[in-house]
């Protein structure tokens, strides 16, 4: 079914609009019917939720285990056993996957100053390779990039949902960043900030104090005047 403009030279399908219109409202309703049970409060919620709205429990990954594969070589990843942790690493670049358990373990000051006894002070590196983004081991999406604790120097590629990929050599540098207190400097680095955003704040405050003083006496001394 067709329909013609006012000079007759052209047809437009009278269909399709709707035909548009009722795909996506199929794909939304679709979309919304995808559901899951909280495994805490055993509600229906949507599938990609990974916090439950009804009971704030955090939900287990349903992401289909896979054999983990470098992001960067494609080659299957191999396994080994730290102190007390296990990691999957690359045999042809070196690079090293992290669950986000396992990262967090291998970079708290207490595990660094247990079994690490880094000599000289750390030193930050110029970041050399350009931007490029790798997909996660686990579920496939692309990465974000973020310089650990803001200051290291150390650019790592982090799945907030599963973990961290972390090219050869960076997780010594970490490691030795911490030992040498890089986190107190971090802490340190972010308190000043903060600090410097709170007399921003609070002079822009003043500013627009004083600002509304002067219209106040403006308005009044209009009023009395009868400006």
């Amino acid at each position: 079914m067709t329909r013609r403009d006012e000079l007759g030279t052209t047809e437009y399908p009278m269909i399709l609009p709707c035909l548009y219109v009722k795909t996506k409202m199929d794909k939304g309703e679709k979309y919304m019917n995808n559901t899951k049970k909280c495994e805490y409060c055993g509600k229906e919620i949507n599938i990609s939720y990974t916090i439950c709205p009804l009971c704030g429990g955090h939900l287990s990954d349903t992401v289909e285990p896979t054999p983990p594969v470098c992001p960067r070589c494609k080659v299957a990843l191999k396994t080994t056993v730290g102190i007390d942790e296990e990691y999957h690493f690359c045999p042809s670049c070196g690079g090293m996957w992290l669950d986000r358990v396992e990262f967090h373990r291998a970079t708290t000051e207490y595990d660094v100053y247990r079994n690490e006894n880094f000599k000289g002070e750390y030193r930050k590196e110029p970041l050399k390779d350009p931007v490029e983004y790798i997909p996660c081991v686990r579920c496939g999406k692309l990465m974000n990039r973020k310089n650990f604790s803001k200051i290291s120097g150390v650019m790592i590629d982090e799945c907030g949902r599963h973990g961290v990929w972390l090219d050869n050599g960076e997780l010594e540098k970490i490691r030795h960043f911490i030992a040498n207190g890089g986190l107190e400097k971090a802490q340190d680095s972010e308190i000043e900030r903060n600090r410097v955003k709170i007399e921003e704040v609070a002079a822009d405050v003043e500013h627009t104090a004083f600002i509304q003083k002067i219209l106040h006496f403006w308005n009044f001394k209009r009023w009395l005047f009868g400006g």
